[in-house]
Order: C-alpha cells, then sequence, then structure tokens
C-alpha cells in the first residue's frame, strides 16, 4: 500500500486531514511532514523504493517552501514520477501558472468548510490512490 505524503507548517490542517482521510477510511499510511526541508530528508532517508501515492503539498512554508520543493522534486529524474499536488489557500492564477510550469500535478485550493474537505480527500483518493497507475518503483540513484 502506497504511503501518501502530506507536507504542511500548519498543525491545524494537518489535524483536520488527517481525521478527512480518516473520515474516508483511506487505509493507506500518512506521513505528515512541516517543510521542504523535511520532505527531502524523509526522501533521502526514510523512504524506500516505492513511489508514494502523491504528495500533498502546501505553498507557503518555512525554511524550503511549496515551489522550491515541487522544483527539487521535478528535477530529479528517479523522483519526476512522484505525483505532487500543490494544496493551497492562493488561488492567484499566477501563482496557479508557476507551480504548472515548476511540474505541479493539480493545484487544489483549499476549502473553507470542513465537509468540503472530507469530499475533496475522497475525490483526490479515488483518482490518485484507486485509479492511477504509477510505476513500481523509483529509479536507483
Amino acid at each position: 500500500m502506497r504511503t501518501i505524503l502530506i507536507i504542511d507548517d500548519d498543525p491545524e490542517d494537518r489535524f483536520l486531514l488527517e481525521i478527512a482521510f480518516s473520515e474516508n477510511t483511506i487505509a493507506n499510511p500518512l506521513v505528515f511532514l512541516k517543510d521542504g526541508i523535511e520532505l527531502m530528508q524523509y526522501i533521502d532517508t526514510k523512504m524506500d523504493t516505492n513511489i508514494p501515492a502523491f504528495i500533498l503539498m502546501d505553498l507557503n512554508m518555512p525554511r524550503m517552501n511549496g515551489k522550491q520543493a515541487l522544483q527539487w522534486i521535478k528535477s530529479d529524474s528517479r523522483l519526476r514520477c512522484i505525483p505532487v499536488l500543490i494544496y493551497s489557500t492562493s488561488d492567484n492564477a499566477q501563482e496557479v501558472g508557476e507551480c504548472y510550469q515548476l511540474g505541479a500535478n493539480g493545484y487544489i485550493v483549499k476549502p473553507s468548510e470542513y465537509n468540503a474537505l472530507v469530499a475533496l480527500v475522497s475525490r483526490i483518493c479515488a483518482f490518485w490512490v484507486q485509479m492511477t497507475l504509477l510505476p513500481v518503483a523509483l529509479r536507483e540513484k
């Protein structure tokens, strides 16, 4: 079962996402990280060769923001196949465009209501966990 990586520095957002995944009975393991630096460390030291189902990542984080982390992931030929979904409060068209130019596989505006979040998690997982085929493993370095 593929892991889902969630990168967000806001403890409340992480908590709400954890509950929303639980309410949708998503069995995939969730790994929560606070910023792009923690993501880099996780990928370099704790992630095996199995590709995560997807990465759900906030944009505005300390140390290394979502755009910088996205650029790092998509510039590495081993990691490029990992689906990265940007999850932000911003719906700024320029920011959306920049994320897609950097290789984002999706850009999602954070819902303002909890029921909408639960429905969103259901739809994300229906596509990225149940329907999408990914390579079996990352290529070796």
